[in-house]
């Protein structure tokens, strides 16, 4: 199938030639169908092709190129220009008509890759963490825990293993009272 990923991995003259052919493409087909059959939006596909896959200034250059085209196609066509103020004036609006969106796509282009990029370095977090779950079989006595292959570990082992937790031993109040009567009491 032809589609963007594809063209995404080819050079950059090879992405200038199909968009030029696509534009002389279109610039024949607009001949062919005279000046009263509006073909402008159909010059968008070079423009974005180019915006997206090369740069922003590639989608200038084909703006004006596809301007360029959509004229010489209308005056060989036989279109009649009466007013050349309306002329001028609708040719400044097909400039900025397609400089305005090759500006939109190249951004759109832009807020993509960076939106990769942090996808990439969101699942690279995610792949870092470790995480326990479910129930864990723990001896009620000596409270160590049976692993998935049936040994018994001590708790810190066990959590150590499966999560980047780290232990340090101290004793709590009540174990220190009760381990070590009368050590640390005030008299």
């Amino acid at each position: 199938m032809f589609s963007i990923d594809y063209l995404a991995k080819k050079p950059i003259p090879f992405l200038w030639t199909i968009a030029l052919l696509l534009n002389l493409i279109i610039g024949v087909i607009d001949y062919l169908t005279g000046y009263e059959i509006g073909m402008e939006v159909f010059y968008l596909m070079p423009i974005g092709l180019l915006s997206w896959l090369v740069s922003r200034s590639a989608g200038i250059t084909m703006s004006v190129i596809s301007t360029a085209t959509l004229m010489t196609a209308n005056y060989l066509a036989g279109k009649v220009i009466a007013n050349y103020f309306i002329y001028s004036w609708n040719i400044f609006v097909h400039v900025g008509f397609f400089l305005i969106v090759a500006y939109l796509i190249s951004m759109e282009k832009i807020i993509s890759d960076n939106n990769k990029i942090l996808i990439d370095k969101l699942q690279k977090a995610i792949d870092e963490i470790k995480t326990l779950s479910g129930l864990l079989p723990m001896c009620s006595a000596c409270k160590k825990i049976r692993d998935d292959d049936g040994y018994w570990k001590q708790i810190e082992h066990y959590i150590s293993e499966y999560t980047d937790a780290r232990f340090s031993h101290s004793i709590c109040p009540d174990c220190k009272e009760k381990l070590y009567p009368g050590l640390g009491r005030n008299k």
